[in-house]
């Protein structure tokens, strides 16, 4: 076998390292990026969240109620004349059109003199404490904000003298700008729903979706069109879920959650991460190990020639 002269093994080995670092470098770079997810399939631990009104009350040592199903719950409201809110305690970024595609699983049991009045999920920035009156189902006067609520109490004509409605609601006005009349199932029958709100900053819609099971459904059940960076005056917002009861009152329970700042449809709430779009760790660990792996080849080579 020839041997190399010093200078000639020194760069080689030098090239060999060279090439050795950028596939490290590569296998790094070439993961797509992808917006943060917010994947609460329980509520065992809610120290991301700032909890307020009655909600703090109820749920204590930093995490959720026990549920009607074993697992924990984030309970907003659970008797008669009270407010409450649970907001990510840290401003959430969202895509610079303000995009955003969230799916959550609520339920309401043990109805007090009829049971309401019913939750809403809210994008606000008003701040992490906020949270409105009892009538106001905790989101009446928060501005700037947009709502989705769901409703199983009759306030008269902001509520189309109906007593089991969805509505989009904007800038803490209970007047809902787009109403839902007819849902699946009575709010207030202790079924599971539900519901999917995706908002495309591209093109400026708002849909709501909800059904009984966790199938996604084609059809939206609310649709609204609205520029969420003009309406909140910022990408970074307070998100979360607000409650309230009033002579009438019940448990509101957000059963699991799921959140991510870009336009992306939540259709498996069982595992919201696609593997195909967003790789596993494990899987760029094995992409890394197997590019430096060729590239110890070619360094040994290198060294052995």
């Amino acid at each position: 076998m020839r041997t190399p002269c010093p200078d000639q093994a020194g760069r080689r080995l030098r090239h060999a390292n060279t090439l050795l670092c950028a596939a490290a470098l590569c296998a790094l770079a070439t993961a797509p990026a992808h917006a943060t997810l917010i994947n609460y399939q329980n509520f065992d631990n809610l120290s991301a969240f700032t909890l307020n009104g009655a909600t703090a009350g109820i749920n204590t040592g930093g995490q959720g109620v026990v549920g009607p199903s074993g697992a924990r719950v984030l309970r907003l409201t659970n008797t008669t004349g009270q407010s409450g809110s649970a907001f990510l305690t840290s401003p959430f970024s969202l895509a610079a059109d303000a995009s955003f595609s969230s799916y959550f699983e609520f339920q309401f049991t043990n109805p007090i003199n009829g049971g309401a009045d019913g939750i809403v999920f809210t994008v606000q920035k008003v701040a992490n404490t906020a949270g409105g009156s009892g009538g106001g189902i905790g989101y009446q006067g928060l501005s700037p904000s947009v709502g989705v609520e769901f409703d199983n109490w009759n306030n008269g004509g902001g509520d189309g003298n109906n007593d089991n409605h969805a509505g989009i609601n904007v800038n803490g006005n209970m007047a809902s700008v787009v109403r839902a009349d007819t849902l699946p199932a009575q709010l207030d029958s202790g079924s599971v729903f539900h519901s999917w709100v995706d908002y495309n900053g591209a093109t400026d819609q708002l849909e709501v979706r909800l059904a009984l099971t966790d199938t996604r459904p084609t059809a939206a059940l609310m649709s609204y069109t609205v520029d969420l960076v003009t309406l909140l005056g910022t990408t970074d917002a307070f998100i979360g879920f607000t409650s309230g009861t009033g002579a009438a009152g019940a448990y509101h329970d957000i059963r699991r959650w799921v959140f991510t700042g870009e336009f992306n449809p939540i259709v498996d709430p069982d595992d919201p991460v696609d593997p195909g779009t967003v790789p596993e760790p494990g899987s760029l660990a094995l992409l890394s190990l197997g590019l430096l792996g060729v590239f110890g080849g070619l360094r040994r080579r290198a060294l052995a020639t």
